[in-house]
Order: C-alpha cells, then structure tokens, then sequence
C-alpha cells in the first residue's frame, strides 16, 4: 500500500535543485555565505574523513520496502543515518516507525523534510514557522527526538525560512552543493548534500556504479573534508517493488565505503566544525 500524497516527494531532488537554483541564487548571495573550517582530512589528523547518508522522503506507507531496507541495512552494518522525516506523513505505519526508532537508537538522526513535502519558498514566515513548530512536535512525540536540522523539500527556501528556523529551534539547514555551499549565514549552518547515489532521468532512477560514487566522495572530502551522500527510498524501487540489483550495489557501496571513511550524522558532523 502506498500514501495517496506519496506523489509530492517522489522527485524531490532531480526534479526541482535546478529550478531552485534560479530562485534562490540571489539570496544565497544576499546572505553574504561566509566559509568556515571545515572537518580536518585524514592527511591532517590521522584519521578516516567523515562520510553522512542522508535519506531523504521518510514517510508511512510509501516505498515501504525501500524504507525498511535502508532501516536495516542501517541496524545491520551499524551505519547511522540522517532521515528527512515528512512529519505530516508520518507517525501511522507501525512497521516504519519501529525501524526509524531502532535505527535512532543506534545512532542516526532526524530531520524535519516539511509536512506535506511543500515548497516552503511559496509560504509566509508566519506559516513557516507554524510548519516547523509542528513538524519538530510531530518528531518528539512519535520518535522522542528533538530536531534542529531542516532539509528543505525540494530543496527550496528563502529568508523567511532561515528566520522561521531561528525562531523555531532549527540551526542546521541541509540542501545540496549547487542550492547552498557549506557555511554558515544568518546564524543557521548550512550543511549540503555533495553527492547524489543515483541519476534521475526520463522518470527512472538510475544507481551510480560504486566507482563512480567513491570518486564523486573522494572529490568532496578533498574539497570540503567531508562527504554526504543523498538518497531516497524510490531509487530502490522498480515497477512497485525492491530493485534487487540496487539493493546489492547499495551493500557492496557499504562494505567498501566502511574501509576509509567514518559514518557520521548531520548533527554529528555539526558539531565537528569551527565557527
């Protein structure tokens, strides 16, 4: 069974980051991103750069499959994730909310991904901070997990955002290279996405080949100290059931990844960084 409302999130991020682009490249530049130190590489302090795994659209009854895979492969290989929950969407299919509290439980984190998988661009500060309020609420109560971490859907958000987010507790805000660069602005931190695990094109999600992801990870670390990789749950569907072939490249990118790199969440890696 999946969400009637699943549609919303379905491409979130192949779909929108280059419209975004446009609309909010001037207040990127507005908002005069300031660069911070980031984590130190391997060759300074001696041990494996930092690597996150962001898994965005965490939601009841959508790509459940996916979902509980990625959960458990979490759990299994003691790999913490970052989820981006839709708060709205979620709290009803007992299955999921199991797993994201035992992964929680065993290290990964949450983010608030909107309610309804809106465009929070398209909103006022008023109902942007009444989405967030509701959304962190929605978080605690279901998953006991106070969040400071947003990842906008789709990518988009303004000033109205970053203010909503001060207001509402959120400090970390978490979107892709080519929306925002790592920095710090208007006292949120900004933390992106560097690397997509798949290519999306013609409606169909296509999973990078495991040298293709390492190097795309290495370039990262190389330039910012650390990596994240974004994903979501539909990239390991076909035609409405678990795409076995994803499902084993993704285990096989785990195993490889685990011999020079340290997996970390969003909150974690906040935390590592000089203001």
């Amino acid at each position: 069974m999946q969400n009637s409302s699943e549609s919303n999130s379905q491409t979130p991020g192949a779909r929108s980051k280059r419209r975004v682009a446009i609309l909010i490249a001037g207040l990127i530049v507005a908002m005069s991103l300031v660069s911070i130190a980031v984590v130190m590489t391997s060759k300074e302090n001696g041990e494996p750069p930092p690597l996150v795994i962001r898994v965005d659209d965490i939601q009841d009854f959508a790509f459940r499959d996916a979902q509980l895979f990625l959960l458990d492969e979490s759990t299994a290989n003691e790999v913490p994730l970052s989820l981006a929950v839709i708060a709205g969407m979620f709290g009803e299919d007992r299955e999921v909310v199991q797993a994201v509290k035992l992964a929680v439980s065993r290290g990964s984190d949450l983010a608030v991904h909107g309610w309804e998988h809106e465009d929070l661009s398209k909103l006022s500060f008023e109902e942007q901070a009444a989405l967030l309020s509701r959304s962190k609420s929605r978080i605690q109560e279901t998953l006991y997990f106070n969040t400071a971490v947003l990842v906008p859907p789709m990518f988009s958000f303004n000033e109205d955002t970053v203010a909503a987010m001060r207001q509402t507790g959120c400090n970390i805000i978490s979107t892709y290279t080519d929306i925002s660069q790592p920095g710090s602005f208007s006292g949120v931190l900004s933390l992106p996405a560097t690397v997509e695990l798949s290519d999306y094109a013609n409606g169909v999600w296509t999973m990078k080949s495991l040298d293709a992801v390492k190097s795309e990870i290495a370039k990262s670390v190389q330039r910012y100290g650390f990596a994240m990789i974004v994903t979501h749950p539909q990239e390991f569907m076909a035609d409405g059931k678990l795409n076995q072939a994803s499902t084993e490249s993704y285990r096989a990118l785990l195993s490889a990844l685990k011999e020079d790199y340290i997996f970390t969440t969003l909150s974690n890696l906040s935390q590592t960084l000089s203001p």
